[in-house]
C-alpha cells in the first residue's frame, strides 16, 4: 500500500462511521418521538440529512438498521447496568435501590438509547421476528440479573423466601420502564431525580407509614 492510499482509506471509513453515527442517532430519535412502526426510512434518512439511499447501503433494510440500535442500547445500558450491580456491595433492597437510581442516570446521559430499548419491548409482542427475539434477548439479561439479586436476597434473610422471584423482578422492570416513559413523558414537568427517588422509596417501603 503505498502512503498516498492510506489517507484516502482514513478518509473514506471516517466517512463511514460519521454517517452511520448519524443515521443511528436520527433512529433512535424517530422511535422514541413516533415508534418504530410509524417512521419510515425517508423520515430517519432526512432526519440524519442523508439520503434513503445510505440506509440500504449501510444497513440493507430497516430492521438491520434496528438491530444495530438494539445492539448499541445493550452495549450502551444493559452491560453498565449488569455489570454496576455485579460489582455494588450491599444488601438485595440496596442493589434493587441501585438499579433504579442507576438507570436513572443513563435516562439522563443517554435517553434515547434507554427509550428505543423501552419501546421497542412495547411494539415487539410477538416474538417471531428477528428484532422481537432480539429485544426479548436484551429482556432476559435483565430479568436474570435481578432474579439472581431476589434469590440471594431470600436466601439471605434480607428478603421475604415466599416472594415469587420471576414475578417480582417482572414488576421491578415494569415499574422501571413506566417510570422512565412517564418521566419522557411529563418532560421538564417533574423534578427527575427527586420522581426516581420517590418510585425506589415507595417501591421498597410501601406508602403506608407504621402502625400506630
Amino acid at each position: 500500500m503505498t502512503k498516498s492510499a492510506a489517507p484516502k482509506m482514513n478518509k473514506k471509513a471516517l466517512l463511514r462511521e460519521e454517517s452511520i453515527g448519524r443515521l443511528t442517532q436520527a433512529a433512535f430519535r424517530l422511535i422514541v418521538a413516533k415508534g418504530y412502526h410509524a417512521c419510515t426510512l425517508q423520515d430517519i434518512a432526512e432526519a440524519a440529512g442523508l439520503t434513503k439511499g445510505a440506509i440500504f447501503f449501510y444497513f440493507e433494510s430497516k430492521e438491520n438498521l434496528l438491530l444495530q440500535l438494539l445492539d448499541i442500547a445493550e452495549a450502551h445500558i444493559v452491560d453498565p447496568l449488569i455489570e454496576h450491580l455485579d460489582e455494588k456491595r450491599g444488601t438485595a433492597p440496596e442493589k434493587i435501590a441501585s438499579f433504579f437510581r442507576f438507570t436513572s442516570k443513563q435516562g439522563i446521559d443517554r435517553p434515547h438509547e434507554l427509550l428505543c430499548l423501552i419501546k421497542m419491548s412495547i411494539e415487539s409482542r410477538t416474538g417471531t421476528d428477528i428484532a422481537d427475539r432480539r429485544v426479548s434477548e436484551i429482556y432476559e439479561r435483565i430479568y436474570g440479573m435481578l432474579e439472581v439479586i431476589v434469590d440471594r436476597g431470600k436466601a439471605s434473610g434480607e428478603l421475604p423466601r415466599s416472594l415469587p422471584t420471576r414475578e417480582f423482578a417482572t414488576l421491578v422492570v415494569a415499574t422501571h420502564d413506566g417510570m422512565m416513559l412517564e418521566w419522557h413523558r411529563r418532560g421538564g414537568g417533574i423534578d427527575g431525580r427527586l420522581f426516581v427517588r420517590t418510585v425506589w422509596q415507595t417501591f421498597l417501603n410501601g406508602i403506608l407509614g407504621p402502625k400506630a
